[in-house]
């Protein structure tokens, strides 16, 4: 093999490696927000739809101006990744009716590529109120419908455009993605007799498959979560699960008693950087320390730890950090156990159980480790 083309086959795994990771934190691509990532992605496009038909079950649409991953639900026990407001809070129903009803109206027959911004909110008020969904008050209201179009500028379905048109008067316009409008879900709803229907389609999939997405998917897989089948795949074929996971995206598989860690040795391929900045991953942070040195070995299994020691620990390191900490979560305790909670929730150290919460294996990794001092 000469070194040139030993160079150009080196250089395609690794270019379609960094495309596949670009896909997992941002399924939808556009060719007028990266370029750069969506040629890329264009590039290595046959390889790309077959790896993750294959191995996950997505469906990748790579057309001349966008490229959407299409993924498939996860399972119940997965973290709950929810779409956000700008200032870090998470959708909730009505903000999700809102991003629903603006959608639909986009897709209305007739509807052209440019829409007028004044024309659109009056089409989802309409439709809103023929559908019994009520928006609250203005603010409210206001607040959600801002959201919902934000939300829909990130990915590319709309930007507001060029052409002046508030000057004549008629108010801001957008400009419409529709290719790209019609392929935020994977399959139409009106067809659908329920929401659990978009589950129930993904229920019979392969154990193997379904292990892949969950490795690759979430940030811990608890081996007590695994159906028997998927766990004797995980002991049978963990070297194979390695090769792949370091080939298609980068990753590292650690597997233990407990269950399975695949993780970015790069620290990037992740959709929430953990510790962090900022009130509530310091929090976090600081509650895995306290009760993983406090239950000392016993943290490094899953721990339950009751409502009673989860506050009482909460509110002592609140107290001592009152004058630090975000003053919304000193005044309100009960927010602050809320997002701390759901914090760890997501992130895959904790998960709900019967009056408290149950840390995962991976919080042992934050328990405090005495530095040895040396003498001189």
């Amino acid at each position: 093999m000469s070194t040139s083309y030993a160079s150009t086959v080196s250089g395609d795994v690794s270019g379609r490696r960094d495309a596949a990771r670009a896909l997992l934190q941002q399924p939808i691509v556009t060719a007028a927000s990266e370029r750069e990532t969506f040629d890329l992605v264009r590039r290595h496009a046959p390889a790309l739809k077959s790896m993750f038909a294959d191995r996950l079950g997505y469906r990748l649409v790579v057309e001349p101006t966008f490229a959407r991953l299409i993924k498939a639900p996860l399972g119940p026990t997965s973290p709950h990744r929810a779409l956000r407001h700008a200032d870090g809070t998470e959708f909730g129903a009505i903000t999700y009716a809102c991003l629903a009803l603006v959608c639909a109206a986009l897709l209305e027959p007739g509807t052209g590529e440019r829409v007028s911004v004044g024309d659109l909110l009056e089409q989802v008020r309409a439709d809103a109120r023929e559908n019994g969904i009520v928006f609250g008050d203005p603010v409210s209201e206001e607040r959600n419908l801002a959201s919902a179009l934000r939300v829909l500028e990130e990915w590319g379905v709309i930007a507001e455009s060029g052409h002046g048109d508030e000057v004549r008067g008629d108010g801001p316009h957008l400009d419409v993605h529709r290719d790209l409008l019609s392929q935020l879900l994977d399959t139409p709803l009106h067809g659908m007799p329920g929401p659990a229907a978009a589950l129930a389609r993904h229920e019979h999939e392969p154990a193997a498959l379904r292990l892949y997405r969950r490795l690759v998917e979430d940030p811990f897989v608890a081996r007590d979560e695994l159906d028997d089948e998927s766990a004797t795949i995980l002991a049978r074929d963990r070297h194979e699960l390695a090769r792949m996971l370091e080939g298609d995206f980068g990753l590292v598989l650690e597997v233990r008693a407990e269950g399975a860690l695949a993780y970015d040795p790069a620290g990037v391929l992740t959709d929430e950087a953990f510790p962090g900045s900022g009130t509530l991953k310091h929090a976090c942070l600081l509650l895995l320390a306290e009760l993983t040195e406090r239950f000392g070995d016993s943290a490094a299994t899953t721990l339950h730890v009751d409502a009673h020691i989860l506050d009482s620990v909460l509110a002592d390191l609140a107290a001592v950090r009152s004058r630090t900490w975000k003053s919304i979560y000193v005044r309100d305790f009960a927010l602050l156990r809320r997002d701390v909670v759901a914090l760890l929730f997501r992130l895959g150290l904790a998960r709900p159980h019967e009056n408290g919460l149950e840390l995962t294996a991976p919080a042992a990794r934050y328990r405090p480790v005495p530095t040895e001092s040396k003498c001189r």
